[in-house]
């Protein structure tokens, strides 16, 4: 008889194959309905004093946040002190267009506020400590993108909107409301803006070694990004938002109806919808994360990461395989080639690519023997080359990319989502609008 090793002791053996490849840090777990399955930390919080990480360590959860924002702004619906149609002007008199954008717009990313994070000169102010009004300040008076509800734009900007609202109906600030209304009544110590005990610093791995990421002060990201949390506080959220009664059942439908839909996918508040399943994922400076629900068959699996381009979602997938019994893939160490540079001539320029309805671009340039590309927002990295035409890049997450023989455009594999790149110039740093 074939012996075939007990769920746990695979979760384990995944998670620590990418651990051992340099592709991991950070801690997992995986629960259907209250039992937990597996749960278990990996790698260190914090390498330089040796601290491990553990299912109680607390991470930056990055656009989690963005759900519990709107599940707070349900919260406030339930009690009649505003609406998700309301105009936002109705909450921040003199907002240019607050007349014509909703809540429900914000909560959606269809307001056509362009996103702050991805203007220029974020990363140049991004590690000092700004009040909200200065945030609001500095994307309030840009052009919108497009008339209010036409199409969707991910965008942090109406996030932070949200925040404001919120502390203006609650009379309370953002954090504390928040916690009074769901991360207390949850029990969910380890998360907030606030936890400063057992939090994990963030990295970014090159060949397994782990370098610190710059700083980001949490005021940039407000109540669009700047919470922390633990695996073990992210089941007990997922609990008491599907069996607790933290929302009232039409607002939980609210919350996780497909409201619109993207090149990438279904949205709802805060969150991917699928018939499969329900997911939060997040990426900042230093960490990637995701919180996945399978409705079928009251699955739950969330992993967190301390390294930037750490592989969560492929992480994640396979857990909720092995949960099911499925079929799923161990990773295997990348294969590295030598190109010769004079290859490289032909995909040097910039391109422009979509992502959840927003608009990037994504300069390709040379630098001696390598090749090297900038995401606009994020960190320049090398294009590492697999073969002529594959390369694999560290970003938010693990990035693949296929460029076409003649560089006319690149398919990225971006830690599980299909993106296409178009080169509309070839000249990095022409502005193709």
């Amino acid at each position: 008889m074939l012996f075939r090793p007990r769920p746990a002791k695979r979760m384990d053996a995944l998670v620590r194959a990418y651990v051992e490849l340099g592709r991991f840090s950070g801690a997992v777990l995986v629960a259907r309905g209250d039992t937990v399955l597996f749960s278990e930390g990996y790698g260190q919080a914090d390498q330089e004093r040796g601290l491990p990480n553990t299912p109680a360590t607390a991470f930056r959860i990055g656009s989690q946040t963005k759900t519990f924002t709107a599940i707070d702004v349900l919260l406030l619906q339930e009690r009649g002190l505003l609406r998700v149609s309301d105009p936002l002007a109705a909450y921040l008199p003199g907002y240019p267009g607050g007349d014509r954008i909703t809540l429900h717009h914000l909560l959606t990313n269809t307001s056509g506020i362009p996103d702050y994070i991805t203007a220029e000169g974020f990363t140049r102010v991004m590690g000092t400590r700004r009040t909200r009004q200065e945030v609001i300040a500095s994307f309030r008076d840009l052009p919108p993108l497009f008339p209010p509800g036409e199409r969707m734009s991910y965008s942090n900007s109406g996030w932070v909107l949200l925040g404001e609202v919120i502390e203006r109906v609650s009379r309370r600030p953002y954090g504390h409301h928040l916690r009074e209304r769901v991360l207390a009544p949850l029990g969910m110590e380890r998360t907030g803006l606030d936890v400063t005990h057992d939090v994990a610093t963030g990295y970014m791995s090159v060949d397994g070694r782990f370098a610190p990421t710059p700083h980001l002060d949490d005021s940039n990201q407000d109540a669009a990004g700047a919470l922390r949390s633990s695996v073990e506080d992210l089941h007990r959220w997922q609990r008491g938002l599907w069996h607790g009664g933290l929302l009232r059942p039409d607002s939980l439908a609210a919350l996780t109806h497909a409201h619109v839909t993207a090149e990438d996918g279904s949205y709802g508040y805060g969150c991917l919808v699928s018939p499969d399943r329900i997911e939060s994922s997040g990426g900042t400076i230093g960490f990637v994360s995701v919180s996945m629900r399978h409705p079928r068959d009251d699955l739950f699996v969330t992993v967190l990461s301390n390294i930037e381009n750490g592989a969560y979602a492929e992480i994640g997938h396979g857990l909720a395989a092995i949960a099911r019994d499925e079929p799923y893939e161990p990773p295997s160490a990348r294969v590295f080639v030598t190109v010769d540079p004079g290859v490289f001539q032909r995909y040097l320029g910039r391109y422009a690519m979509r992502y959840m309805g927003r608009s990037s671009t994504m300069d390709v340039t040379q630098d001696g023997d390598h090749l090297v590309a900038e995401v606009h927002g994020l960190a320049r990295t090398e294009l590492r080359p697999m073969s002529p035409t594959r390369y694999f890049a560290s970003m938010k997450g693990e990035v693949e990319l296929e460029f076409a023989a003649d560089g006319s455009h690149v398919l990225l594999n971006w830690a599980g989502h299909p993106v296409r790149a178009e080169r509309v110039s070839r000249s990095p740093g022409s502005s193709p609008w």
